[in-house]
């Protein structure tokens, strides 16, 4: 593998270095690898090589710190950090997999093939699209961009910029490899003339007549299976029955909704609001800190334009800083509200802009420079449109010279909406936001109209203490008499008048009880749990939840007992067919079909690469059969999903034969390298022997 130093040496290398490692801190280091020492856990195994919990979680704690950076979000769920760990592991099982076969195979790369990659004429797509190394006219990629990074890797005391290049290195190269993988499998695809003539036949068509004799015409009781047939069915398709380790559960919950007491608590407690809300200069930071509406927008609005709040229409007339409430405003929900303001503003404005988004490449201050510069440009004569396609970040808008069209109140974010609305027509106002740096230009101002803000402020009613204290005691309870006093779970269910819910097959590593969020921790418990267990109780968000393990399967093939039902249909089925196939009499279409008390039906088609007839439904084994009946003949039985069919050829449409099939053969071929690449994967690690323990640790 190329080392920092061994690229440093390489002339003209040094710029495409920095812009990796800058790329890198943009990207996080997904890949990084980290050896444990101490007395390692394993959470897993892969081609008998253990997974330490250590590293694995370490590989998770970076993935989740990634997925913040990227969605701009520092409180993950449950739901989240699982799926998160579900794509680590996944990936993580992939690296060791295929660096594996990789070694096998003889798959690397050369140092002076990776220098090509950073600096060559062919630049390695993941490093020539990030935008910050684009020229922002031409888009082509420009190495003087990373300029600016060039001293980072050396003034980082820290080391995470050597640390996040090393990262950002294996990373580039696991690509290459797994290319060149995957070039390697595709070569070893081959289509031949005949499955290119299969390919052009897809189409062919056959028309013809059929008669239907239905299961239905034979009574269930006269085909009864002995316990020999079943067991005979069963070991001949046991594949069919295969099953993962898992365990069914019953349990109830005790959802904790707030008393009467909690919603007279609220009203009284956002009632003593009131007056603060009448008086306090600030209103919008004290609806902040006391509303639970973290959602809550106030904007200048017209009267007819109130739908969110049907009161407060009467407040638009009525005295700057009226307050009204409280008052419910959804079941479960108090507001006070304020008339805050007036104005006369315009009722929509024509607006464009400029947006500098602040990145590691650009920090805020260099943003505010840069509008600051288009500023004084467009004073000065510079064409707003021109720059705005140059410069604008927000591509939607640079497009078309940075037009925004036309919009009303409460669209934009408030500090866009406040110079919009505020501003004169054509004036140049410079405006931060969330997004980055704004030029503002408004090109054009609706009718000025009379608009209220009104502020509010929302107050849920949520179960106190006291509230939870008493479900908490009730599920206690509940659980109690199952394992002191031997009361049934199901005796229990009936006496409470609760209802009893169900998962079923619930396997190690499923993240929820279905109709349960953030309930790992019963699965875990399920996992230990023996049949017949009862559990301790668990609190999920507002729910209390006492659960029951009622049976419990082993990996393997599921037991006869388990699939009888459904092996007794398919026997019963088979029974079926064998006794009508054998009793079907007569010459021809008419005559069988007389014989059994059915219609001949006309003129139906079947396409060749169809698995199902209009008219018939999804029939496989039929459109195979069909197609293997010559014209004019009268098929043997042919067994259906619901129905025995015989049928008669009377009419075969095939495409014309042609001597060139390569356009076939290429797409074919597509299609062929397309599924090799996700098969010869799933092949390796069906091979790998992986060995999953996290259902252990999470």
């Amino acid at each position: 593998m190329a080392t920092l130093q061994n690229i440093r040496n390489r002339s003209g290398l040094l710029l495409a270095v920095i812009g990796i490692a800058m790329l890198a801190f943009i990207m996080g280091d997904l890949m990084k690898s980290t050896n444990s020492g101490g007395n390692n856990i394993n959470v897993g195994n892969v081609l008998g090589q253990d997974i330490v919990v250590q590293a694995f979680e370490q590989k998770v704690n970076e993935g989740i710190e990634n997925w913040k950076i990227q969605n701009q979000q520092t409180v993950l769920n449950q739901t989240i950090i699982a799926q998160i760990r579900e794509q680590i592991w996944d990936q993580y099982i992939r690296d060791l997999i295929m660096e594996n076969e990789y070694g096998k195979l003889g798959i690397d790369v050369s140092d002076d093939e990776f220098f090509e990659l950073l600096q060559g004429v062919n630049v390695h797509p993941e490093i020539s699209k990030i935008s910050s190394f684009q020229d922002p006219v031409t888009g082509a990629f420009d190495r003087t961009r990373v300029l600016g990074y060039l001293k980072q890797i050396d003034q980082d005391e820290t080391g995470e910029s050597l640390d996040r290049w090393v990262g950002f290195q294996k990373y580039l190269i696991g690509l290459i490899k797994s290319s060149k993988y995957n070039a390697l499998v595709a070569k070893s695809m081959y289509t031949t003339n005949h499955e290119a003539k299969l390919y052009l036949n897809s189409n062919n068509s056959i028309t013809f007549n059929y008669v239907a004799i239905p299961f239905t015409s034979i009574d269930d009781s006269l085909v009864e299976p002995n316990a020999d047939e079943l067991e005979a069915y069963y070991e001949a398709h046991k594949n069919d029955y295969k099953q993962e380790a898992s365990k069914d559960v019953d349990y109830v919950v005790y959802t904790v909704v707030p008393s009467l007491e909690d919603d007279a608590t609220t009203k009284a407690e956002i009632t003593d609001l009131v007056s603060d809300f009448e008086t306090y200069e600030d209103f919008e930071l004290l609806a902040r800190r006391n509303s639970d509406n973290t959602e809550a927008n106030f904007v200048y609005t017209a009267h007819d334009a109130f739908i969110e709040d049907s009161n407060w229409g009467n407040l638009f007339n009525s005295e700057k800083g009226t307050v009204i409430g409280p008052y419910l405003i959804s079941p479960g929900v108090y507001r006070i509200s304020k008339l805050a303001d007036q104005q006369y503003r315009p009722d929509s404005v024509q607006a464009r802009h400029i947006l500098i988004k602040p990145s590691e490449a650009i920090s805020l201050d260099s943003a505010n420079r840069r509008i600051e510069a288009l500023k004084i440009a467009i004073e000065g004569g510079a064409n707003f449109g021109e720059l705005a396609k140059q410069n604008s970040d927000d591509q939607g808008s640079a497009i078309k010279g940075g037009d925004l069209g036309w919009f009303q109140e409460g669209v934009m974010v408030d500090e866009f909406n406040e110079a919009c609305f505020t501003s004169r027509e054509l004036e140049l106002s410079v405006v931060s936001s969330q997004f980055g740096v704004h030029l503002v230009q408004v090109t054009k101002k609706g009718k000025s109209i009379k608009k209220s803000k009104i502020a509010y402020i929302d107050r849920n009613v949520e179960p106190s203490t006291e509230t939870f204290n008493s479900y908490y005691t009730q599920a206690a309870y509940f659980a109690g008499k199952i394992v002191n006093e031997g009361i049934s779970f199901d005796t229990l269910v009936i006496e409470n008048n609760l209802i009893k819910r169900s998962d079923k097959q619930v396997t190690v590593n499923k993240q929820n009880i279905s109709g349960l969020p953030n309930s790992r921790e019963m699965i875990r418990w399920m996992n230990d749990a023996e049949v017949g267990s009862v559990s301790e109780v668990f609190q999920f968000d507002n729910s209390y939840v006492v659960a029951y393990v009622t049976d419990s399967y082993s990996k393997g093939f599921s037991p006869l007992e388990d699939v009888r039902e459904q092996i007794i249909s398919l026997v019963i089925q088979e029974k079926k067919s064998f006794l009508i196939s054998k009793n079907i009499t007569g010459s021809d279409l008419n005559e069988i079909a007389k014989n059994n008390d059915v219609k001949v039906v006309p003129g139906h088609k079947a396409i060749y690469a169809g698995l199902s007839i209009q008219g018939i439904g999804y029939e496989p084994e039929l459109v195979g059969a069909i197609f293997a009946n010559k014209l004019g003949s009268i098929s043997n039985p042919i067994t259906g999903r619901n129905a025995v069919y015989i049928i008669e050829v009377t009419g075969i449409e095939e495409q014309d034969l042609k001597e060139d099939l390569s356009q076939e053969k290429l797409n074919l071929q597509t299609q062929l390298v397309s599924y090799s690449n996700g098969a010869s994967y799933n092949a390796l690690n069906d091979a790998a022997d992986v060995v999953d323990n996290r259902a252990d640790f999470y």
